[in-house]
């Protein structure tokens, strides 16, 4: 594997994280191995998660934020998907904006 898909897999790793994380329940662990491209340029990082190359995962890189979505086998999906996201996911931006939220308001009550 090349050095720039190694630096690509450990630079975009906590957003894919964050993704799993935060819309998943029961992930202890993502294993990235590889990078491609789909022949309209778009990168994708594969892997899978609980050291079980059966649960799969395939995160495309948006242009401007790197990884937003992981998309993932049905199983994980069916299985491991947090109630409150059944029929929506949120992207890591979402997420993020979220978490600065939280931050803003437990600062400023801590303050107030």
């Amino acid at each position: 594997m090349k050095y720039q898909e190694n630096q690509l897999m450990r630079e975009q790793k906590p957003r894919i994280e964050k993704f799993l994380n935060y819309n998943f329940n029961h992930i202890k662990n993502v294993t990235l191995t590889d990078t491609r491209t789909n022949p309209t340029g778009v990168v994708h990082i594969e892997g899978y998660i609980n050291d079980n190359k059966n649960l799969w995962i395939d995160a495309s890189l948006d242009s401007q934020n790197g990884v937003e979505v992981v998309n993932v086998t049905d199983y994980i999906d069916e299985h491991y998907k947090k109630e409150e996201f059944k029929y929506k996911l949120k992207n890591v931006t979402e997420i993020e904006a979220e978490e600065k939220a939280k931050k803003k308001r437990i600062k400023f009550n801590h303050y107030a």
